[in-house]
């Protein structure tokens, strides 16, 4: 059968039941208050894992041409690679780095980041030493991170001395370093006991390898490293700083101050059904929310579930924006749909706020044990590049 529309009129629209607006304002006004703060250091905004929900291409093409926008960050080659077809030709000289996904090191894979001209982070002693014994140092442009007590991934900074020699050991073409980092373990808390020896450590790379790499930017700091930029001493020890949630409107911490920063996304979902439920009924699967007490209860059943990011823990704790109020979810998310609690007035057809500014991130994570990232990045894992995703996503 012909694959084209033949019936009478325009052709059929698949229906909408879920939404994500992304707010270009918001964007653009989160990054000019993190730059702000950040004072004259460059800026990576951290745009991995889909830019953490809201679409790393859109999010860069907006950013990629704002005041000290240094580079974007990364996780993996692959994100590299999508990124750099997502910006095109006007994107061609937008730096990319890899920040975690350069390990294990392979030829392969530094092929691959010359193809697309990524810079990897470098970040163990095995892949330092299988760079220098390919020759990759003569090839690309990388970076080297270094472990300060995060206890993740990074060269040990037992490693340094080495590092150092194997440094002052290279001739032309073979270039250093354009940069040096580590990673905040605690940066929400930099008198801790944790964040003290990073800061320790930092230091001591700062003073061993400036010398040594003059042209070499060094970065640290996070978004929370950035709200408490003075603890952190990032003037006068930084070039560069990474954020990451900040940009997407969230604050770094429960409680952190909004300093200027408001949500770029907001999820709707349409009510589907409202069911006025008496004592005795119960709602979904396992029957986890019943009703007690002489009053009925008004359900309103929400076309999302966690195929669509809406997380499952939200059964029964979070909260939903309904009718002009917040309201519980009731019952278990399933995979399709949710059930919130309504006032009688409540109508199919109605837009219920999953997530965005009637929400408080945090408070909602708090509810099921979680972090805002958690919410942002199931909402990345739902959205599809098809013409009939599940979630239609609205540029603004």
């Amino acid at each position: 059968m012909d694959s084209e529309w033949v019936g009478i009129g325009t052709p059929p629209v698949a229906p909408v039941r879920a939404i994500a607006t992304l707010n270009s304002k918001a964007l653009m006004t989160n990054y000019e208050a993190v730059s702000s703060l950040a004072g004259d250091q460059g800026i990576i905004p951290m745009v991995k894992a889909n830019a953490y929900g809201h679409g790393a291409g859109w999010v860069a093409r907006q950013l990629m041409h704002l005041n000290n926008l240094y580079a974007f960050g990364v996780s993996t080659a692959g994100e590299g690679a999508e990124l750099r077809e997502a910006l095109g030709a006007r994107g061609r000289r937008t730096r990319i780095i890899v920040f975690s996904g350069a390990s294990p090191w392979s030829d392969s894979l530094g092929f691959f980041c010359e193809k697309y001209c990524l810079i990897p982070v470098v970040v163990n002693e095995e892949d330092w030493q299988r760079f220098l014994k390919g020759g990759w140092p003569k090839r690309l442009q990388y970076e080297l991170k270094f472990n300060t007590g995060m206890n993740r991934l990074g060269l040990p900074m037992s490693a340094l001395g080495s590092v150092v020699r194997a440094l002052k050991n290279m001739q032309a073409p073979i270039q250093h370093p354009s940069g040096i980092m580590s990673h905040l373990a605690m940066a929400e808390s930099p008198d801790s006991r944790i964040s003290r020896m990073q800061l320790d450590k930092f230091m001591t790379l700062k003073k061993v390898l400036s010398p040594l790499l003059p042209s070499a930017r060094f970065h640290l700091g996070n978004s929370a490293a950035i709200w408490n930029k003075k603890s952190w001493s990032l003037d006068g020890l930084t070039d560069l700083v990474r954020p990451g949630i900040s940009l997407y409107g969230v604050t770094p911490w429960d409680g952190a101050p909004v300093r200027g920063i408001e949500p770029v996304m907001t999820i709707k979902a349409a009510v589907l059904a409202v069911h006025s439920l008496k004592h005795g009924e119960s709602v979904g699967y396992g029957a986890t929310y019943k009703i007690t007490g002489d009053k009925k209860a008004n359900i309103a059943v929400v076309g999302a579930g966690y195929a669509d990011g809406v997380m499952r823990a939200l059964g029964n704790k979070g909260y939903a924006w309904i009718n002009g109020r917040l309201s519980r979810f009731a019952g278990t998310v399933s995979m399709d749909l949710s059930t919130v609690v309504c006032s009688s007035g409540t109508k199919v057809g109605e837009w219920v706020e999953i997530l965005g500014p009637h929400i408080d991130p945090w408070r909602q994570a708090k509810e099921v044990g979680t972090i805002p990232y958690e919410f942002l990045t199931a909402v990345s894992s739902s959205m599809f590049s098809s013409a009939f995703s599940r979630v239609e996503r609205i540029y603004d």
